[in-house]
């Protein structure tokens, strides 16, 4: 006998699918961005992908209760992730730009990213894993964010963008006294 099919499971059936494809399709171009250079159009595109993409996946997030069927952390994890997005976006879409929009991008959706990878690691985890208890699945994802975010921290500070420099005619003027 075939289960039936309402269209609230169908709705978090779809969800939940379309959560996991963009999800993982955004590790793969967030990967990308991470090696390739920080500059240019392709970097560009791979970026707006990457957001929109994220945008899709933390919204979906919150359409999936199947695990505990309410609001759980890993829905605050989607909350926070999305802050991250807006956060990145924020210097990018200010006029002027601040001096250190580039380290502020770089920072908020390096940490976006690894939001994403500590809740891919916690996934994989919960499906392969003899898990039994809520309470095992809470110290796996605690373990398993602890160690991602470890290791996140020392590449994002290995990695991260070189401090701007102001232009060397304001170098000139505040040597002068000059007003720039």
């Amino acid at each position: 006998m075939l289960p039936q099919v309402t269209l609230a499971s169908f709705v978090h059936t779809a969800a939940g699918a379309v959560h996991a494809v963009v999800a993982i399709l955004c590790i793969g171009v967030g990967l990308i961005q991470f090696l390739r250079p920080k500059r240019g159009a392709g970097h560009r595109a791979r970026g707006y992908f990457y957001v929109y993409a994220m945008l899709v996946a933390d919204g979906t997030a919150m359409l999936v209760y199947r695990f505990t069927g309410a609001l759980n952390l890993f829905h605050l994890g989607a909350i926070v992730n999305f802050a991250c997005i807006v956060a990145a976006l924020v210097p990018l879409l200010r006029s002027p730009r601040p001096a250190n929009w580039r380290l502020k991008h770089y920072y908020f959706i390096s940490w976006s990213y690894v939001s994403l990878m500590s809740a891919a690691a916690t996934e994989i985890a919960v499906r392969v894993l003899p898990l039994t208890t809520r309470g095992q699945v809470g110290l796996i994802a605690l373990v398993l964010s602890a160690v991602t975010m470890t290791i996140a921290f020392v590449l994002i500070g290995k990695y991260r963008p070189p401090a701007e420099t102001p232009p060397l005619a304001a170098e000139f003027a505040e040597q002068r006294g000059v007003p720039s």
